[in-house]
């Protein structure tokens, strides 16, 4: 009898690109260490802001929006050069104005409704093709009194990283969600502003679960909360009901924020991510080991104020990775949402296997042996990639012939490939049962 096991999509190792802080028009920077630092004038006098809150003294340098021009060239590299990820979409950004209801008139002195309309051309029309898009919660500052939809004196990444484990958090996450679904943008999962919901992780995955189905009828969505340096990622599966085809999926970054900084004036390293000779940096020891390799980066801190210096980082970056895998065969860039759903179809789809004698092999007249391989899942998945110890003639999937190919480059999904006692078997992978049969 064969022995089956499920390998990475198309042999590949997952990359993803996360980028947070991101929102139509407002550079959340700007606002966050304003409204950061009035907050600790008023509750906290005489006593100076840590260095996670940010620096006053840059905010001269610091722009207080982004133009949809730089978000269309951005969007527009990462399409022409395959990265993919996730997108935030904060809905109502330092409650300076929602997200379905169009932004003030003015800030600032500049007028908000053209490139309002203009940024959401770009989120649905170059950043969505490529990227989820989720909300950071609702404001990535002062957590929202829903009755009211006024600001509190509390912080969605400080009081809330401890956040309440009753309906509020769950209706939190619902607001955040519908306003999204407002303007046609229903989401694949959520994204914590910072370290929103971390000590009350099983709650909140909960709540993300149920605001899903709630909101989208999703089964299947992801949460963004961890970035790990010092840890190899994995992709954590919570509240799985197999049968049902319910799960979540944690989405753990392994490296990052190396770009710009989310406060827009920390230049970051393309060593720290992987070096010149391809060597050094977080990033090669994950891919040596095929785990999903998430990157994390910040908005602002690719903007840089105008000089795109973060941006300038992520090529570099990109150029590496090219190096890196200059045929394409080691590595796949993913949105997030279809690495979780690999993971969930990975973990939770039953695998079962028979076989019998074939009177009529398919490409000579002798006899040969069908291995019979049964899929049961109601989770879907595309690229489902399945190796087996030994080298097979001929496959079919649910009846239809797959295409044998003979290099990993040419390895894609509807095809198998066999390499000395091993084969290797691609395809999506659908809901309800799944029959593959091999002859050996």
């Amino acid at each position: 009898m064969i022995n089956v096991a499920v390998c990475n999509p198309l042999l590949r190792t997952p990359l993803s690109l996360i980028v947070d802080d991101s929102c139509p028009v407002i550079n959340l920077t700007y606002y966050w260490i304003h409204q950061r630092h009035a907050w600790k004038t008023q509750h906290q006098p005489g006593v100076p802001p840590d260095r996670w809150e940010g620096n006053a003294s840059q905010l001269k340098k610091i722009p207080p929006t982004i133009p949809a021009d730089f978000a269309a060239e951005w969007a527009e590299w990462c399409w022409e050069n395959g990265v993919k990820g996730k997108f935030s979409l904060i809905p109502y950004p330092a409650g300076i104005g929602r997200v379905d209801e169009g932004f003030p008139a003015e800030v600032g002195g500049k007028s908000l409704t053209l490139e309002y309309q203009a940024w959401m051309r770009v989120y649905r029309e170059l950043i969505w093709p490529s990227f989820d898009l989720t909300p950071e919660m609702l404001t990535h500052t002062a957590v929202v009194d829903l009755d009211t939809f006024t600001l509190t004196e509390e912080w969605e990444q400080v009081e809330w990283v401890d956040p309440p484990v009753d309906d509020r958090l769950t209706d939190y996450i619902i607001t955040a969600m519908e306003m999204l679904n407002n303007v046609g943008i229903p989401c694949e999962g959520v994204t914590s502003p910072g370290a929103f919901g971390k000590r009350q992780e099983a709650a909140y995955a909960k709540a993300v679960l149920t605001a899903s189905q709630h909101v989208n009828n999703d089964p299947r969505p992801f949460y963004f909360l961890w970035l790990k340096h010092d840890e190899l990622p994995d992709v954590p599966i919570w509240y799985a009901e197999k049968e049902n085809g319910i799960a979540i999926a944690s989405i753990v970054a392994c490296a990052g924020d190396w770009f710009g900084g989310w406060t827009g004036y920390d230049l970051g390293d393309a060593d720290r991510f992987i070096t010149a000779d391809l060597q050094g940096g977080r990033l090669p020891p994950i891919l040596e080991k095929e785990l999903p390799c998430v990157l994390v980066g910040h908005w602002p801190g690719f903007y840089f104020n105008g000089e795109k210096l973060g941006f300038d980082v992520l090529k570099t970056v990109k150029s590496r990775l090219n190096n890196y895998d200059p045929d394409g065969t080691k590595t796949l860039w993913m949105k997030t949402s279809e690495i979780g759903h690999y993971w969930m179809a990975r973990e939770l789809t039953n695998i079962s296997v028979s076989e019998r004698d074939a009177s009529c092999p398919p490409e000579k007249g002798d006899r040969g042996v069908v291995q019979k391989i049964t899929l049961s899942t109601q989770f879907p998945t595309a690229n489902f990639t399945l190796v087996i110890d030994a080298p097979v003639r001929h496959v079919q999937v649910n009846g239809w012939d797959l295409r044998e190919v003979y290099s990993r480059r040419d390895f894609q999904s509807n095809t198998f490939l066999v390499e000395g006692k091993q084969t290797f078997i691609a395809f999506d992978l659908e809901v309800g049962d799944t029959i593959l049969e091999l002859v050996t």
